[in-house]
């Protein structure tokens, strides 16, 4: 046993303790995802508003959306220069293609100047690409948008959490009692209170006082370089046109072949999590206007530039080095892998690592930070029991690729004292007790 195993073991076990105390927030976010998970698991059975449910919608698709995932990995070159050849011809978009995170993040720090305040809506992308940590590293404000973020930002919540409904595990009157602490504002314990008070201070704020919004996408059509952006609350709406510049951080997997493509992507990341969109962005460049003569001036209402930071990093060299995590490219990040993962139900947050919950966020942190950073994140809590491979709607099997990690840690001495006890009783006895 090394003390790197040892040390990285006690991490592991003392997160699963709290998990296990009353009180704990890891405690509460674990009862919380406990029923949540389960009740996103049986809706997908459900038929809601449609002539077919969530299951029966995917499984139609799923061929179709495999293939055109495919043919992006198998052609990425080809795919990411069109999109990039008509973002910037056409669209009079001004776009970078970053090889790497931290020149993404150069990129990035270079373009909003000496602003001290950055606008956001929900972004995972720019959290994987590490634009968040420099944007703290250089003293500036993140302003979040989004309702779920902004209750885990007053509560200064560290744990990670879930992506589509970040601040879910809170209760209302966990919410009104911070607000009234931090505020100095009582509410009574109810939604469309809550509701309603952001809604007051936040929207005045959002259509008046921002001058740069920092955005992800859920998809990216190559052959026409639109952006297309889902949501429910507005905030996006509000963030890309109500500013002068709409910045757009992502990795290149968000690119598919056509608008028809990137719209199915799109309604696969809604059904397959049972929330409807109530917006749908398509963004083909800044605002503009050809009514003074027909002369065309950029910058009437919306925003006045749109700058996309395409981010490759791991992408390209997954795919060209065959790496066993390949067929990560196919994500198309909805994650609902975490709902049926029997780790994730059984602990919660603690499996899960700053980039999410379960085997996702575990081989991002893998990907960026290595085999340590997976470890401590709670790899060999995996069962391997492939849920989430027979329910992902790109067929990929996180299982297989934790499996390839653990057997690194393993090289590495890194496995867990009670499995490296149970080998060497294998090895030595033929079973393990």
């Amino acid at each position: 046993m090394s003390d790197k195993s040892k040390e990285l073991y006690d991490v592991v076990k003392k997160k699963i303790a709290r998990v296990h105390k009353e009180g704990t927030p890891e405690k509460k976010f674990g009862d919380f995802w406990k029923l949540a998970s389960l009740l996103k698991t049986n809706q997908h059975d459900l038929k809601y508003i449609y002539d077919n449910s969530s299951r029966e919608f995917v499984e139609k698709h799923k061929d179709q959306l495999i293939s055109m995932k495919e043919d992006f990995v198998n052609n990425t070159e080809y795919y990411v220069e069109k999109c990039i050849k008509v973002m910037r011809e056409a669209n009079d978009m001004k776009v970078f293609y970053a090889k790497t995170n931290e020149e993404a993040q150069e990129i990035f720090i270079e373009e909003i100047g000496d602003v001290k305040v950055i606008y956001k809506s929900k972004s995972n992308e720019a959290k994987d690409i590490g634009i968040i940590d420099v944007l703290k590293e250089n003293n500036i404000e993140i302003k979040e948008t989004d309702l779920g973020d902004i209750l885990v930002q007053l509560f200064d919540y560290k744990l990670p959490s879930f992506g589509i409904g970040p601040g879910a595990h809170f209760s209302r009157e966990e919410i009104v009692a911070k607000i009234k602490e931090v505020h100095g504002i009582e509410l009574e314990p109810k939604a469309r209170v809550i509701v309603e008070y952001y809604r007051n201070n936040y929207r005045k704020e959002l259509l008046n006082d921002v001058n740069i919004s920092l955005t992800s996408a859920n998809v990216i059509s190559a052959e026409d370089g639109t952006i297309l952006i889902g949501e429910n609350e507005g905030n996006i709406s509000l963030l890309t046109r109500a500013t002068e510049k709409h910045i757009v951080v992502c990795g290149i997997t968000k690119i598919v072949p056509t608008i028809l493509d990137a719209v199915l992507v799109a309604k696969l990341q809604s059904r397959i999590n049972n929330v409807s969109f109530s917006y749908i962005n398509l963004i083909s460049g800044p605002s503009n206007t050809s009514d003074i003569q027909g002369e065309r001036v950029l910058g009437m209402y919306g925003a006045k530039e749109v700058v996309v930071i395409l981010v490759d990093d791991w992408r390209t060299k997954a795919e060209k080095d065959n790496m066993f995590y390949k067929d990560f490219l196919l994500c198309i990040g909805c994650r609902t892998c975490n709902y049926v993962c029997t780790a994730s139900r059984a602990f919660g947050n603690i499996f899960a690592s700053k980039y999410g919950l379960g085997a996702n966020g575990i081989i991002r942190d893998y990907i960026h930070n290595g085999v340590e950073a997976a470890v401590k994140d709670g790899l060999f809590l995996c069962t391997g029991c492939e849920n989430c491979y027979h329910w992902c709607p790109v067929s990929i099997n996180l299982a297989e690729i934790m499996k390839s990690i653990k057997k690194e840690a393993t090289k590495e001495g890194l496995c867990p004292p009670p499995l490296k006890a149970y080998q060497e009783k294998i090895l030595k006895n033929k079973n393990p007790f």
